[in-house]
């Protein structure tokens, strides 16, 4: 715990040193305005229902039970997303729940969460990011749940098509106007707490149906009420294997542990763990179920455990015709091409639209510059055009009237860095 005290003591140090390494990486590569991509806005819907048990809350205090039982919930939100330049990109993402249970408090759950993010990845490995959040909630069941907050982050990493290695440092607020604190003899406030803290965190898919995660984070809180002034190691891990082009599986686990600093030895620890198993499979690319599985286990400082389970199956619907295949990660369908391919220059590449005016290739070779790569239509409806290349690994996407799409004719694919995804086309040199 020692080290991350050290950190979280100075962590707006680390928070504007992040900042400023991803100012001075953002002019490092000058990006020509005509590859900016339009808006993109891509709404989503998701009902789900099951099963969640009663928990009890901390024995140390007051044993309040939070209700159970079945439960539906609705969740629509949204993504907006544009790429401002081949290396600069925002996207704002938003996700509202409103959750119901069906027991004798009618319990109702309310949240809403904005998540905006600016981020920067150029055509070298090194990646940043400066993100805000926002968000309410309020549970009937626990008054003491209603709560705002706000923050922020900045991060700075590697990236390669197998591999992430990130640097965050966050600042985060809390108010819960449903919490009073007696701060002098005469008078109270609204409880609220800060949080400051950094986290690294890895990802690695070592072939195209296995996607890894790990994280971990210190955390300092600083609390309007002095017995919860804390600090607290935070370790996640999670796994998802694809079984198909259209099915996968995921499990999940974080573990907490917290100290706090103004109370006695015997009550100044609590911890807590959580797993959850998950089956998911792509109806077709705007629809998908999953059902999930999830298990919590809370140790209170007094020494006491309780645990809540939930079991849940949830549809999701993302509307438009262009919606991206619903996943938490996006690679290449297993088993269709190779994870290796090397090509001779020069390469045909092509793309199939009948009905479109203008199709063009931007990507590394050209500056992402689609103006000088236009591509030419036959009879068939097919785009085609013969790209002289350079020994080595080059990204690349097609622009269709001026949107960007993901090529179908890729040797594999990497996520861009903005939500999406370029294809690679790599060249081997020879000795014509």
């Amino acid at each position: 715990m020692q080290f991350w005290t050290l950190v979280s003591e100075n962590c707006w140090k680390i928070l504007m040193i992040l900042v400023v390494g991803l100012s001075i990486s953002g002019l490092g590569n000058p990006s020509p305005s005509e590859a900016a991509d339009p808006w993109q806005w891509q709404p989503w819907i998701s009902v789900s229902s099951g099963h969640e048990s009663d928990l009890v809350l901390d024995p140390e205090l007051t044993r309040t039970i939070v209700p159970g039982g079945y439960f539906v919930e609705l969740a629509p939100g949204f993504r907006l997303s544009k790429r401002i330049s081949p290396t600069v990109g925002f996207r704002l993402l938003n996700r509202t729940s409103w959750e119901r249970f069906a027991n004798d408090d009618n319990r109702t759950l309310f949240g809403s969460q904005l998540f905006g993010e600016f981020q920067y990845a150029g055509n070298s490995i090194l990646r940043g990011r400066i993100a805000f959040i926002g968000d309410y909630f309020n549970d009937s069941g626990a008054s003491t749940f209603r709560r705002y907050s706000g923050g922020g982050e900045a991060g700075i990493g590697f990236e390669t098509s197998r591999w992430n290695l990130e640097l965050t440092g966050f600042l985060q607020g809390r108010s819960y106007p449903n919490v009073a604190v007696l701060v002098n003899e005469a008078s109270t406030q609204n409880y609220s707490e800060n949080h400051q803290g950094i986290s690294g965190s890895a990802t690695w898919h070592p072939f195209s149906s296995l996607f890894l995660r790990g994280q971990i984070s210190g955390r300092n809180t600083d609390s309007l009420d002095p017995a919860f002034v804390s600090k607290s190691v935070t370790a996640t891990g999670s796994a998802e294997v694809r079984l198909g082009r259209r099915a996968w599986c995921s499990a999940s686990l974080t573990s907490q542990s917290r100290d706090f600093t103004n109370r006695i030895s015997s009550t100044d620890h609590d911890s807590y763990y959580q797993y959850g198993v998950g089956l998911g499979y792509n109806v077709s690319r705007q629809v998908s179920l999953v059902g999930r599985y999830a298990f919590a286990d809370y140790t209170y400082p007094l020494g006491e455990n309780e645990n809540t389970q939930r079991i849940s199956l949830a549809a999701t619907w993302q509307f438009g015709k262009k919606a991206p295949l619903i996943s938490r990660t996006r690679f290449g369908s297993p088993g269709l091409v190779p994870m290796s391919v090397w090509r001779q220059s020069p390469v045909l590449v092509k793309v199939y639209a009948p009905e479109a005016k203008q199709v063009q290739v931007a990507g590394s070779f050209n500056h992402w510059n689609p103006a000088s790569h236009p591509m030419h239509k036959n009879s068939e409806g097919w785009w085609e055009l013969q790209l002289e290349l350079s020994p080595g690994i080059h990204r690349y996407v097609y622009l269709i009237d001026g949107k960007s799409v993901t090529p179908s004719d890729a040797d594999r694919l990497v996520d861009d860095g903005f939500g999406g995804q370029n294809g690679i086309l790599q060249i081997v040199k020879t000795n014509r």
